[in-house]
């Protein structure tokens, strides 16, 4: 009796002590995992206003707003005058660069996002942000580039490898349709 006790309280423990193990490892590693380039990074529109100079939360904004202002184009011409004030800070530039895409300025956008690469060679997301403009292109040179700058995405962060590899996949197979 006394070791089917023993053996019974081992079998009911065992799994609780794996458990509860597994558990704490779990929260742990989840805590301590850093974000990747593969993590999107949304922005939202209290991180539009920042850029812009507003500080206050979205829900702040006041109704005398006029609709334009409100819009991405609005936002614009502010970007601009942040980027003009400080032309090193690269967040903002991508910011900008991103705005000018969404708003079909494409031109505006690879030429800032030019300019960007060559001001900072070394930055795997300025890369994969000009790389992913390009790649919209049927233009035979724009995916190459693009093809060309994810290779060097992979080469400066190669934890983003699976991405940059998905993209680059996704020019060839483009690249091989404009041929037929």
């Amino acid at each position: 009796m006394k070791i089917t006790k023993q053996l019974s309280i081992k079998i009911f423990i065992t799994p609780l002590v794996l458990s509860a193990t597994f558990a704490l490892g779990y929260g742990i590693g989840y805590k301590t995992v850093k974000p990747s380039i593969d993590t999107v990074k949304v922005f939202t529109t209290m991180d539009m206003g920042r850029a812009f100079g507003n500080s206050k939360p979205a829900d702040h904004v006041t109704t005398t707003q006029q609709p334009n202002e409100m819009s991405l184009g609005g936002l614009v011409a502010g970007l601009e005058r942040k980027v003009a004030a400080n032309p090193d800070n690269i967040d903002q530039q991508l910011l900008l660069a991103q705005t000018y895409s969404e708003l079909d300025n494409r031109a505006k956008s690879i030429k800032l996002l030019r300019a960007l690469n060559k001001q900072a060679p070394k930055n795997a997301y300025v890369k994969m942000t000009f790389a992913t403009i390009l790649m919209k292109s049927n233009d035979r040179q724009e995916l190459k580039e693009a093809s060309l700058l994810l290779g060097e995405v992979i080469k400066l962060k190669p934890d983003s490898a699976n991405m940059a590899g998905m993209y680059q996949s996704e020019i060839k197979a483009k690249l091989s349709n404009l041929t037929k």
